[in-house]
């Protein structure tokens, strides 16, 4: 079972967290875009440990998405279904402890580079934040994205760009459910099903 704990150094100062999940080479169908590791999940040494990160390993798994054995955690079956995973900033923080724009112009270059090296075919970000401010400092926009895909978008990323409509967040049930089954009908040229 894969560990993906590691630990780096920020102003001097170490700080325990989570290695990205991306391929030695190559293009990725997914890249998911996370804000920071929760410090649950650091300590677990996987992603989305917490009550609302384990929805959003459900709601992958529930539109066929990602398909986790039982007892295994989700984040290790990423690669073999050609995903990624990354946060803009690294320093773990619980829920509700949003970084400062300071860190998101710092991990805004590293997002960049990893979208630009691997060529996702869809890029999900899963707080819509974190997209928000990626427009703002990067790309000088004032738009706000939408849950769902966001075309309008495509061309700034190369990519489709899709927002996570993650439970708990403005996107109610039935929308969020549209997006989703929206996401699943874009992927199923791609996806197979997988029994194991």
């Amino acid at each position: 079972m894969a560990n993906y704990r590691t630990v780096i150094t920020v102003d001097n100062k170490e700080y325990s967290t989570l290695r990205d999940i991306l391929p030695d080479s190559g293009t990725l169908e997914i890249l998911f875009i996370a804000k920071t590791p929760a410090l649950l999940s650091v300590q677990v040494g996987h992603y989305f440990q917490g009550k609302q990160g384990k929805m959003f390993w459900n709601k992958l798994q529930e539109y066929g998405i990602l398909h986790v054995p039982k007892g295994e955690h989700a984040d290790e079956h990423l690669l073999f279904n050609n995903y990624g995973i990354t946060d803009i900033v690294k320093i773990p923080r619980n829920y509700g402890n949003e970084p400062s724009d300071e860190e998101y112009i710092i991990g805004i270059k590293r997002i960049m580079g990893n979208i630009n090296t691997f060529r996702p075919r869809v890029i999900i970000f899963v707080y819509k934040r974190v997209l928000d401010n990626i427009l703002k400092h990067n790309f000088n926009l004032q738009t706000k994205s939408s849950y769902g895909f966001n075309p309008i978008l495509e061309d700034y990323f190369h990519s489709k760009v899709f927002v996570f409509p993650m439970p708990g967040t403005p996107c109610n049930k039935e929308m969020a459910d549209v997006f989703m089954e929206e996401l699943r009908m874009f992927l199923e040229i791609k996806i197979d099903p997988i029994s194991y």
